[in-house]
Formats: structure tokens, sequence, C-alpha cells
């Protein structure tokens, strides 16, 4: 689906950060049919026919994760927000030449997220259909104190997640009657001491395939195929450490 702008308080943009982005860059286009192009910051993106989809940005950490940016009208203001809830300040607003403002956080139980103030770029380009970004949330131990912060932030309440299935506990984030994205609670199925986080989701439709298709490139299959109860779910690592959550969602249920 083509998507040419955000609401603020949605979640728009989803960068891969990783210790090797050849490799990445690699594993990606193969998985998903991506290409890759530099924009005029000297950024790299993925796109899908053409459309920027996600983009892609080296690290220093061991491995790589998945970023998710939230929109914004005034990055400053957000940014002030954050620190009064009780978050932390990671990298302060700053120019992305020719594409916007962004700044860098983490939540009070250590999630990191980011935030976008767009100006000629918004985000990505196409959601909700194979090969693209479907869906971000964030995935914490403690409903309470991760619910109060961002209601604080981006002004979202939380209310009980009505697809997901109820083998799990999950929870949906509203802003201005609009569902933006989610939040799972994580349980006695998780690590003691798995670390508070953001997920991207992608959307694909054929998920044997597809964990097929992520081995042959060098991925790991961690679990799958898992009813998620709107569809058929797989979780894989990519070559250099990023855990990709993908889901074949029911066709009646898709935009």
């Amino acid at each position: 689906m083509r998507v040419r702008g955000y609401a603020p308080a949605t979640p728009c943009w989803s960068v891969l950060t990783s210790p090797d982005p050849t490799a990445a860059a690699a594993f990606y286009t193969g998985l998903f049919g991506w290409t890759t192009a530099e924009t005029e910051d000297g950024a790299t993106v993925f796109l899908l026919r053409d459309l920027v989809v996600a983009g892609l940005a080296p690290s220093s950490a061991e491995r790589a994760a998945w970023l998710t940016y939230v929109a914004t009208d005034d990055a400053d203001a957000t940014t002030a927000q954050v620190t009064t809830a009780g978050g932390t300040v990671l990298q302060p607003p700053a120019e992305v030449p020719g594409r916007g403002r962004a700044a860098l956080f983490a939540d009070p139980a250590g999630a990191v997220f980011g935030a976008w103030q767009k100006s000629r770029f918004a985000g990505a380009q196409v959601q909700d259909e194979p090969g693209a970004i479907c869906w971000s949330e964030t995935v914490t131990w403690d409903v309470a104190t991760t619910s109060t912060f961002y209601g604080k932030v981006f002004g979202w309440t939380d209310r009980e997640g009505s697809v997901a299935g109820s083998n799990f506990e999950y929870h949906e984030w509203v802003s201005d009657n609009r569902v933006v994205g989610g939040m799972s609670v994580m349980d006695a199925k998780y690590p003691p001491g798995t670390p508070h986080h953001w997920r991207t989701i992608f959307s694909i439709d054929d998920c044997a395939g597809f964990m097929t298709r992520a081995t042959d490139l060098g991925g790991r299959v961690l679990a799958g195929p898992i009813d998620a109860g709107i569809g058929l779910a797989c979780q894989l690592l990519d070559p250099t450490g990023g855990q990709v959550l993908a889901i074949d969602v029911i066709p009646e249920l898709r935009p």
C-alpha cells in the first residue's frame, strides 16, 4: 500500500542498524526482493518497487537491530516530553540533510526508539503488503510503566488487543481513535533478563517459503510457523544478529 504521509504519534520509519551493512543488505535484498539506493546525505535505503521501505545504517553494536521512529511535528518538544516522562535522550534532534530531523531515545525500561520530524521525507513510502513493514510494537515486562511513559510522550492510550490470539497478553496503542501500534507483554516463555525493546514486523505471503529462503540466505529460524491469531508467523535471525518477525496475515484481515 502506497503511503504519502503520517499523522503525528504514528510509527513511520524503521532502520536496520547493523555491524555489517554489506552482509545485511545482501540478506534482506534476497529475502524480500528489495533493492538498495543511497540518499543525498549518503544514507542507504531499501526499496520495494522503487518505493522506500526501510533504512540501513552501520552500528558499532555486536548485533543488528531494527529501530522504530515515530512521527512528530516538533522533535524538540518530543525530546522535552521524553525527559519529563522519565526517558533518556540518546541523541538530541539533529538535521538529516534534505529529509528531516531525527532524535533517538530510550524509554524508562531501556527500549530504544526514535522520533522523526519530516521535511521532504515523511517515512516509509509503502506498508502493509508482502515485503513491507506492517506493524511496530514495544515488547515489555512492565505494562504500567510502559503505558504511562508513551501516554505522556505521544498521547497514546492502550487497550487489550482484539485479534492477536488469547495465548499471550497483548495491547494496542491508540492515537486519536486510530490503532497505530502494539505492546507485547513478555512472560515466562521469554528468557529471564530479556531487555525491553521495539520490534518491527514484516508482511509476507508464504510463511514456509519465507523460512526456507531465509535459511538459504544464511539466516537462522528461531520459531515458526506459529498461529498468531491473525495469520502464520515466524521469527528468525539475520546473519548479522538482527531479529526478524514476519507474518502471513489472513487475507480478510489485510488492509
